[in-house]
């Protein structure tokens, strides 16, 4: 068992490496780099799934949550959704996994699920500005400016100096009221 614990963590730290390459090379043309790194993931991933069959109920847990970011990296939504969901009926709290689901969710255009995601998380793992940016973003795309706005507000008022909670609140006072001016201050 100790064996598959540390074959998990290994793969799921080079997930994290990968992830943050990848963001790295975004707005890059380097197609070698990117072809390799997403080439490497479905290693991890045919590797995950080797694990599975002698993996236990938390590890088989951590194996579909390290498949699902594998599966969103690559840009398998669907997949991605489906293994967050079982490693979320084993852990159905676990705010990292509640958050990647989220990310995924709202690409896929299942703003009620995400919302629900998004609202655990913040039950289970306390706000953060980011995930409050995540949550009133949503809601303003779900066409509730007027409840995004306050959980803006409420935001800035624990994290007064968040950037992204004071840009997303003030664009969305120009989109309520295109002659609005005032800038938030701290």
């Amino acid at each position: 068992m100790a064996d598959i614990k540390q074959k998990l963590i290994e793969r799921s730290e080079r997930i994290v490496d990968i992830s943050e390459r990848l963001d790295e090379l975004e707005f890059s043309e380097d197609t070698n780099e990117k072809q390799s790194l997403f080439s490497e993931l479905k290693e991890i991933a045919d590797s995950m799934l080797e694990l599975k069959p002698g993996a236990n109920k938390d590890d088989e847990a951590y194996i579909n949550f390290a498949l699902g970011s594998v599966c969103s990296l690559l840009g398998y939504f669907d997949k991605a959704e489906e293994a967050y969901d079982e490693a979320l009926a084993h852990w159905p709290d676990h705010v990292g996994i509640l958050n990647e689901a989220f990310d995924v969710l709202v690409e896929t255009g299942k703003y009620e699920k995400a919302k629900k995601y998004i609202e655990r998380s913040i039950e289970h793992g306390g706000e953060t500005p980011d995930v409050l940016y995540n949550y009133a973003s949503l809601t303003a795309h779900m066409g509730n400016i007027d409840e995004a706005r306050i959980i803006l507000i409420n935001a800035l008022a624990k994290f007064p100096t968040d950037k992204g909670c004071r840009a997303l609140l003030e664009e969305l006072d120009l989109m309520l009221n295109p002659n609005y001016s005032r800038k938030y201050k701290n």
